[in-house]
């Protein structure tokens, strides 16, 4: 796992996902970009990152000790571990659809959904 951190942002080797610092009129506090909004402690933003980098990382798919790791990282940040799964697994695909559009692969407003032929983890075919 490669987190770079510095006084003012976290980021990934392996992910585009980040956590800057920001300031509020109650301090200074952490967010994520997968999870805009709310405020983290430092603690939390680094288990965030740490459980970002764990999902994205192909050959940790089946290591039970790595995943063990994340979802005690998901505890701490208080947040169930079946909806940060979705959350981040809807900022790939919102990548993925994004990265199409911008190379005029797909029309404006359309999304794999559109798609019948699609197959999606987790769904019928």
């Amino acid at each position: 796992m490669t987190i770079h951190i510095t006084d003012w942002l976290m980021t990934s080797a392996i992910s585009p996902e980040f956590a800057e610092r920001v300031q509020t009129r109650h301090g200074s506090w952490w967010q994520l970009s997968w999870l805009p909004g709310r405020y983290l402690s430092f603690d939390q933003a680094y288990a965030g990152m740490a459980v970002d980098e764990t999902l994205s990382d192909p050959a940790l798919i089946h290591d039970e000790p790595a995943l063990a790791r994340a979802v005690a990282s998901v505890d701490l940040m208080g947040l169930v571990w079946e909806q940060v799964i979705v959350l981040l697994a809807q900022r790939v695909e919102a990548r993925l659809l994004e990265a199409e559009f911008m190379n005029d692969r797909i029309a404006p407003g359309a999304s794999y959904r559109d798609d019948p032929g699609a197959v999606r983890s987790g769904t019928a075919a």
